[in-house]
C-alpha cells in the first residue's frame, strides 16, 4: 500500500463521548486542558492523530484518537496523572464515558479482543458512571 501522511488505513483508533452536566462545564472544560497538554510531547511522537471537539449537543465532548502502538497508549493510561485526571472529568459527567474502537480498513481485527463491549477495565470510573465501550 502506497505511504500517506495524512490517511491511515492500519491503526486502531478510538472515539470518546463525555456527556458533561452543563452546571459544571468550565470545570470540566479545565480538567481537560491539564489532561491533553500534560501529553503534548507523547502524542506528537506517538500518535497518528487527535482530535478534541463539541458535538451537536453542546455538552458532548468527542475525543478521536489514532495511536503508533498500544505500548504508547497503555503508558499514558498508566499514569496516575492521567487517571485522576480522567476521573475527574467523569465527575463532571451526567453519564458514562463511551469508548468506541474502531480497526483499521487493513488492520487485523484484534483490538476488539483488547477492548470488549462492556465495562472498560483499562479507564477510570467515578461516582457510579462506569466507563464503558460499545
Amino acid at each position: 500500500m502506497a505511504q500517506y501522511n495524512r490517511i491511515f488505513t492500519e491503526y486502531s483508533a478510538f472515539i470518546c463521548r463525555f456527556t458533561v452536566d452543563p452546571a459544571r462545564r468550565q470545570e470540566f472544560i479545565d480538567t481537560f486542558t491539564s489532561l491533553w497538554t500534560q501529553y503534548i510531547d507523547t502524542m506528537e511522537e506517538h500518535c497518528n492523530f487527535a482530535y478534541y471537539g463539541w458535538g451537536r449537543d453542546p455538552n458532548q465532548l468527542f475525543c478521536v484518537e489514532s495511536w503508533k502502538s498500544e505500548e504508547a497508549t497503555n503508558l499514558v493510561r498508566a499514569d496516575p496523572r492521567f487517571q485522576d485526571l480522567v476521573g475527574k472529568m467523569i465527575l463532571c459527567c451526567s453519564a458514562p464515558m463511551n469508548l468506541q474502537i474502531l480497526s483499521g480498513l487493513e488492520a487485523d481485527r484484534s483490538v476488539f479482543d483488547l477492548y470488549p463491549e462492556g465495562k472498560s477495565e483499562r479507564h477510570p470510573s467515578a461516582d457510579g458512571l462506569e466507563s464503558e465501550f460499545a
